[in-house]
């Protein structure tokens, strides 16, 4: 892997923004959420480190590339493994010679590994699943907090798999655990002024999802709103925690899931004995009420 880091700079004109003149880490930024939350950071002005396994040649790369110019933002790409301790050494040395002030971290980077019960999990799995989940979020919390202005704020990303019982035991235990280290470190910085929060998303509509139909079919059944989220619709729920609309908010897990932990449990016996019945009308977020 080259651990270079690879700067796309702009030369649009940079425009007037909430988080221009500071700047933000994503992990697991080049796709999915992380990519739709880069895309919000690059739009309010920030200067934006992304770290991501992914080719530095790869296509999405170059979407986010447009994003940075569009908006006249400095997007650096960082091709490392979050479980390298190396990795958010050099990040946090860049960071102290760059200048600006880090105002958020996002630890977004994450893989399911086989979704194997507890018996049948091989240890190399498991070990990889809670470097890349688990020790990942820890080494850049470590790495960069003591770089973090007052008023900064660092969200992890666990998932409803974190808030409930789960097949796949490594997955679900690294994502428990994630909620874990968010209130540890939320207790430390809180007296610095930075803030730590935790987002759990339910089943979002990205390639990760749709690489198992069987378990896609079955989860969303469990969504109460009938509907999966959409990568962007997580991005606004992070995005609006590492701003000063939620200047209060630290050590809190928020559930980004339809509905699936507060009610879904038992979504299916309602509409199995008839007290509920799913609307027949496809959903979609557009829907706007309408009044005879």
């Amino acid at each position: 892997m080259n651990p270079t880091a690879i700067t796309l700079d702009t030369t649009a004109v940079a425009q007037p923004g909430p988080w221009r003149g500071k700047s933000a880490v994503v992990s697991g930024g080049a796709r999915g959420q992380g990519a739709a939350l880069v895309r919000l950071l690059l739009q309010a002005g920030a200067e934006v480190h992304v770290l991501d396994t992914l080719d530095p040649a790869a296509a999405a790369w170059l979407d986010l590339r447009g994003a940075a110019e569009a908006a006249g933002s400095r997007l650096v790409c960082r091709n490392d493994d979050v479980a390298d301790p190396a990795a958010w050494e050099r990040l946090a040395a860049d960071l102290r010679a760059g200048g600006l002030p880090l105002a958020g971290l996002v630890n977004n980077a994450g893989l399911t590994g086989p979704r194997h019960t507890v018996t049948a999990t091989v240890l190399e799995d498991w070990d990889r699943v809670m470097a890349v989940n688990l020790r990942g979020s820890m080494l850049a919390i470590r790495a960069l907090a003591p770089l973090m202005v007052r008023g900064a704020a660092i969200v992890n990303i666990s998932s409803t798999v974190g808030l409930t019982g789960y097949h796949s035991a490594a997955y679900s235990c690294s994502k428990w655990a994630l909620r874990g280290l968010t209130r540890s470190a939320a207790m430390e910085l809180a007296p610095r002024g930075v803030r730590v929060n935790c987002v759990c998303p339910g089943v979002v509509d990205t390639a990760m999802i749709h690489d198992n139909p069987a378990l896609l079919a079955a989860l969303q059944n469990l969504i109460p709103m009938q509907a999966m989220a959409t990568p962007e619709q997580v991005a606004g729920v992070v995005f609006f925690l590492l701003g000063p609309g939620a200047a209060y908010v630290s050590g809190a897990d928020i559930a980004v899931d339809g509905g699936v932990t507060g009610a879904g449990l038992y979504w299916p016996v309602a509409q199995a004995t008839g007290a509920l019945a799913p609307d027949p009308r496809p959903f979609s977020f557009n829907d706007k009420e309408t009044t005879s």
